[in-house]
């Protein structure tokens, strides 16, 4: 026999104190806990769950339990697997009083489906131990609280989509506004790979972009999420992998089982995801990149439609960019234009005059020394005037930082600096050493190993061996130079060596020397000057690795 209940009239006052309970309630997961909750007890039931029915895999997933095991939580359950699944199937509610082992002891079962507008919304599992045994009452009883809990599912899912659309709309705003908060590329995605991690709670974030010299690789630098730990550069094949897919296809990617997906890449020590949604970024037709979004649950519709236009926006802003950057040449193109009319109208034009006055000169001093001395006068006034002009241009053309009484040091790094940012340290050395070195004195070069450094540290070893090279040829008596790179995973160094005289045992610090090394001190580098054998000194600093991007 069952034990007594509680009479009509306080389960009816039970059942409507429970179904305000859940309407106070927005937000699904708690929701769902109080739903499970309340329908335990109002029948007096001693636990349950409570899973949704998910229509595209038509399965049902639990989302909530009261007094189970935690770890049923996400339990997948097909058509006639186990109870919920067996509600599925028959879409009615099941009784099963025939008792099932739990935890050592038997119980009794009610599995009931959540019907809202004719639409399979979840099912109830609720059990109780014995002697307890369900009947029509409580399967009544639970049914009229399932048509509320419906309700109320309903309108936690409604509210949670526009949560979702809200979240959504604010991240296209975010990533509008980044936009045009900064002209480096990198930083621009970081920015917004930061943004979509932040603001969706996506478990990793991607932004690889096509190399422009090879648009069968993509690289990627930018990661935002669990992958922001991965502190490297990587090559990825468009041949392979779903980023890679969404390349070669032109159109998203949705893989929301990532694992059973051959295409699918972890990362090494990384854990793998559940789902991957990849999204080209494209520009008039022509790709320019991924956004890549993993997640630990399923992408959806908004999740898609949202994301495109967060791409739609990234190609808009790469495209700006890279615009302005061609800007910035067109303008720098221009200067130079400038200041080769410069040249050609006033210096060329001045030594032109330098020129037919001094093949003038000696016969004019031979004629009339009055007029001898006029025209070496005005040949040094054109001179003057020369070397204003071209002060003048160089004073244009030196960076703030050289100081105005070092203008022959100043000369000679513009003429290198500019092959030294678009091409690099040894092709910017090569030239100027070649310049600098006397007719008798040899050469040797070695830079097979070299990998192209950042900006201000091939600066500073570019100045540091035009310091070296220069001291070897005012002091060394040298016949024989030698510059050489050598790069290790941690470290740039390079190497100046001669075959001459060497340094006197007590040698006076001068100012080369304080600037070398004060130089690579100043980005984390060291300077060591020691003898070559047989003869000779042999110069060598070495810098922290900043690989160029």
């Amino acid at each position: 026999m069952n034990p007594p209940q509680p009479g009509e009239r306080e389960r009816q006052m039970a059942l409507r104190q429970m179904v305000e309970d859940i309407s106070a309630e927005l937000e699904l997961a708690p929701l769902l806990s109080r739903i499970v909750r309340g329908a335990c007890d109002l029948i007096g039931a001693d636990n349950g769950s409570i899973g949704l029915h998910d229509a595209e895999r038509d399965l049902i997933r639990t989302a909530a339990v009261y007094r189970l095991q935690e770890a049923e939580l996400g339990a997948e359950l097909r058509r006639g697997d186990g109870l919920a699944g067996r509600v599925l199937e028959q879409g009615a509610a099941i009784v099963d009083n025939a008792g099932i082992a739990i935890d050592h002891g038997e119980h009794s079962r009610i599995g009931l489906p959540i019907h809202w507008r004719g639409s399979l919304l979840g099912v109830f599992g609720i059990g109780a131990a014995a002697p307890r045994q369900f009947d029509a009452e409580d399967v009544a009883l639970l049914e009229l609280f399932a048509r509320h809990a419906a309700i109320a599912i309903d309108n936690a899912r409604r509210y949670s989509i526009e949560k979702r659309r809200a979240a959504r709309f604010a991240l296209i705003a975010r990533v509008t506004a980044t936009a045009s908060l900064s002209d480096d590329l990198d930083l621009l995605l970081q920015r917004i790979a930061d943004a979509v991690h932040d603001t969706l709670g996506f478990a990793n974030v991607d932004i690889p972009l096509l190399d422009a010299a090879d648009p069968e690789v993509l690289i990627l630098r930018v990661r935002s999420g669990d992958y922001k730990r991965i502190q490297r550069e990587d090559r990825l094949p468009i041949h392979g992998g779903v980023m890679g897919a969404a390349v070669r296809e032109r159109r998203t990617q949705l893989v929301n089982d990532a694992r059973r997906d051959p295409r699918y890449r972890v990362p090494p020590g990384m854990d793998a995801a559940q789902a991957e949604l990849a999204i080209p970024i494209q520009w008039r037709g022509q790709v320019l990149g991924v956004l890549n979004v993993e997640s630990n649950g399923r992408f959806d519709a908004l999740d898609v439609s949202s994301l495109e236009i967060v791409a739609a926006h990234l190609a808009v802003a790469i495209q700006n960019l890279r615009l302005a950057a061609d800007s910035r040449e067109a303008a720098v193109l221009a200067e130079r234009q400038r200041l080769a009319r410069e040249l050609h109208d006033n210096v060329t034009q001045i030594l032109s005059s330098m020129s037919l006055l001094s093949q003038s000169l000696p016969q004019a001093w031979r004629r009339d020394p009055a007029e001898g001395e006029r025209r070496a006068l005005r040949l040094h006034e054109l001179a003057q005037t020369g070397f204003a002009e071209l002060r003048s241009l160089l004073r244009e053309l030196t960076p703030p930082d050289v100081r105005a009484d070092t203008i022959s040091k100043a000369s000679l790094a513009l003429i290198g600096f500019e092959r030294l940012r678009d091409e690099g340290l040894p092709a910017a050395l090569r030239p100027m050493l070649q310049r600098m070195l006397p007719e008798p004195m040899i050469l040797e070069l070695n830079f097979d190993d070299y990998q192209r450094q950042d900006l201000t540290h091939e600066e500073a070893l570019y100045r540091v061996c035009q310091e070296a090279a220069s001291n070897a040829i005012r002091h060394a008596q040298a016949s024989r130079l030698e510059v050489s790179t050598h790069t290790t995973p941690r470290l740039v160094m390079l190497s100046i060596s001669d075959d001459g005289i060497g340094l006197p045992a007590a040698r006076r610090k001068g100012l080369g020397l304080t600037s070398m090394r004060e130089r690579l001190e100043a980005l984390g580098g060291v300077l060591r000057i020691v003898p070559h054998a047989p003869s000779g000194t042999v110069i060598e600093c070495a810098l922290p690795r900043r690989d160029r991007r």
